[in-house]
């Protein structure tokens, strides 16, 4: 490669698109989407958490309560001070809170497993029967295996839809 390409490769305003455009071309003509003139930039504030308290009821200890929360990063101090002053902060403590595609989904997620073991699901209270073994530890590895589950169809969607590209790819680039 002569001294003049690689100058005109490493200036600003060379004859070369930009890599991160020309993907982006790419990768638009390849899932037939329309081309969009803005910024992707990650925004944190957008990102969604899904979280769960234990909620002890001062008036019938034996009863078994967690409360399903979600919100948005900038958001979530806010809904779990809100929920504390409503239910009183000694008689609840976080037990679980993670990062979601989309917080009512996973939500509905929740709430229709534990209505399948016939459990009360009100709003966003979960009361475990009257005599079930369910404690905090098996409420959160069941919602942590819920959330897995949630991830990894995700995952599925995305490697599916790779290769069925790359077959689309193959067949029509070597025809």
């Amino acid at each position: 490669m002569t001294t003049s390409t690689q100058e005109a490769m490493n200036t600003p305003n060379s004859a070369y698109p930009d890599l991160e455009k020309r993907l982006e071309k790419y990768i638009r003509r390849m899932y037939g989407l329309k081309a969009i003139h803005t910024k992707n930039e990650y925004d944190p504030n957008e990102v969604e958490y899904f979280g769960v308290l234990s909620l002890t009821d001062t008036r019938a200890p034996r009863r078994k309560l967690w409360y399903m929360y979600y919100a948005t990063t900038d958001q979530v101090d806010k809904t779990v001070d809100r929920i504390h002053r409503k239910y009183g902060q000694k008689n609840m403590y976080e037990l679980y809170r993670k990062p979601v595609f989309s917080g009512a989904g996973m939500r509905s997620r929740v709430k229709n497993h534990f209505g399948g073991l016939k459990w009360y699901v009100k709003g966003n209270i979960l009361e475990a029967p009257p005599g079930s073994s369910y404690n905090d530890e098996k409420v959160v590895n069941t919602i942590a295996d819920l959330y897995h589950a949630e991830r990894r169809k995700y995952y599925d969607y995305l490697v599916s839809t790779n290769d069925i590209y790359k077959t689309w790819s193959y067949v029509h680039l070597n025809t």
